[in-house]
């Protein structure tokens, strides 16, 4: 027990040196400090990537975008999977695999929705 409480203080001071700024919040897993990182990402030392959430509509849209990581995920595995199995001689996972990269490419526009173009005035 000692030995995974040292271990979450150097993850802690590792952050502090790397120039993360530890925040009043806890980590609602593990009660552990959050910290800030540069990029403006919020992390818990012991769980990674945490979420801090002020509404329930914040909280929904939160919960679909882990969902949505989470099957993205998964979809790469299964094109591993189905990319060995094209380099073993495998011809008829073609179809699978189209299928997949589109299930793919449509979690990418949910995920990270294109910004709208600059009207053609702005730019002058």
């Amino acid at each position: 027990m000692g030995e995974d409480k040292n271990a979450v203080i150097r993850r802690m001071a590792d952050l502090l040196r790397a120039g993360a700024t530890m925040l009043q919040e806890r980590c609602p897993i593990c009660g552990s400090p959050l910290f800030r990182l540069r990029n403006g990402e919020v992390v818990c030392p012991i769980h990674g990537r945490v979420y801090i959430v002020r509404s329930d509509e914040e909280a929904a849209k939160i919960t679909l975008k882990g969902v949505l990581e989470k099957l993205e995920e998964s979809i790469v595995f299964k094109l591993n999977s189905l990319q060995r199995r094209v380099n073993e001689g495998g011809v008829e996972e073609a179809r699978e695999i189209i299928a997949w990269l589109e299930a793919l490419e449509r979690i990418e526009r949910l995920v990270s929705p294109p910004t709208s173009p600059k009207k053609a005035e702005d730019k002058g």
